[in-house]
């Protein structure tokens, strides 16, 4: 075909940028800019991808994921964000009231997951949780979270945060996992059915 005019030509260049366009956005990337064809989510049997987290100690501190499941049985729950309703009022308090009972079906940690810094975590574990009978891991920059394939998007409520979520992990494979709906808490990943399927 032999274009008569620059009008035309620009007509085919303005064509040809759509179909690039269309093309590109076809492909399985999120909004967060992650290939969910790349990373599934986390299912029974998976090995927990390696990471690192922040606690405190005498300040902001790392932690390793192989310190935390290396060799250990550890009960893990993911909360969407620490010192909300549902999960500082609803979620936790079942993992502290029954840590005995944990530890004596052979649990090492009992660990709380969450996208929010260290010093939230801390505070959150203050006020719920005096003694610590659940260690607070931070994941800020929600890299293990993501990973894991655990994230969902909140807009502009709080961005990216944690599924809420509950698993026995034994030396870093998921042995039992309970998901519920994003931030939704049907009961499913409560204490008393993570004691239940020990």
């Amino acid at each position: 075909v032999v274009l008569g005019c620059s009008a035309s030509s620009r007509n085919v260049m303005m064509l040809t940028a759509v179909v690039a366009l269309f093309a590109y956005v076809q492909q399985p990337v999120t909004r967060l800019g992650r290939s969910r064809a790349a990373v599934s989510m986390l299912a029974e049997g998976d090995k927990l991808p390696s990471g690192e987290f922040m606690i405190i100690k005498d300040g902001p501190a790392p932690l390793s994921s192989s310190e935390v499941f290396d060799g250990k049985k550890v009960v893990l729950f993911g909360i969407p964000g620490a010192l909300t309703p549902t999960c500082s009022e609803k979620q936790l308090p079942g993992f502290v009231a029954l840590a005995d009972d944990f530890k004596a079906k052979g649990v090492d940690t009992i660990a709380c997951l969450s996208v929010n810094d260290p010093f939230v975590m801390k505070e959150m574990s203050k006020m719920k949780d005096p003694d610590g009978k659940v260690m607070m891991l931070g994941d800020g920059a929600a890299e293990f979270t993501k990973a894991a394939g655990l994230d969902f998007f909140t807009g502009n409520f709080g961005g990216t945060r944690t599924t809420r979520c509950a698993m026995i992990v034994d030396d870093g494979k998921v042995v039992k996992l309970a998901m519920e709906e994003g931030g939704a808490f049907s009961g499913a990943s409560s204490a008393e059915s993570m004691l239940e399927a020990l």
